[in-house]
């Protein structure tokens, strides 16, 4: 069970200090009381994802817009543009295989 939480703490840092600990919170998605939390507690803090990957990721989601792009064409009756269809399948061809390059 969580208790309210009514304290503060204050404490001072450089404002380099303080940059570098907002910037750190931000590229962990989390907020800045619960990343000084999470140091305290000494929990694992999840590592965030590379350049490379949040690449991957967004090249996953595109893809996957595409698709469901291309199922509500042939949903509705019509036949998708076989240049589309070869676009989609060059895109997930060449994700398969910038994956297997990094295993």
């Amino acid at each position: 069970m969580e208790k309210n939480k009514t304290t503060q703490i204050q404490f001072r840092v450089s404002e380099q200090e303080k940059a570098e600990i907002r910037e750190k919170a931000k590229s962990l998605n989390l907020k800045l009381s619960e990343y000084i939390l999470s140091l305290h507690k000494r929990k694992t803090l999840p590592i965030p994802p590379s350049n490379i990957e949040r690449q991957q990721l967004q090249q996953v989601a595109h893809i996957g817009n595409t698709l469901n792009q291309l199922l509500a064409i042939v949903q509705s009756g019509k036949v998708p543009d076989s240049e589309e269809m070869q676009l989609v399948i060059k895109a997930i061809s060449l994700f398969i295989k910038l994956h297997e390059l990094k295993r």
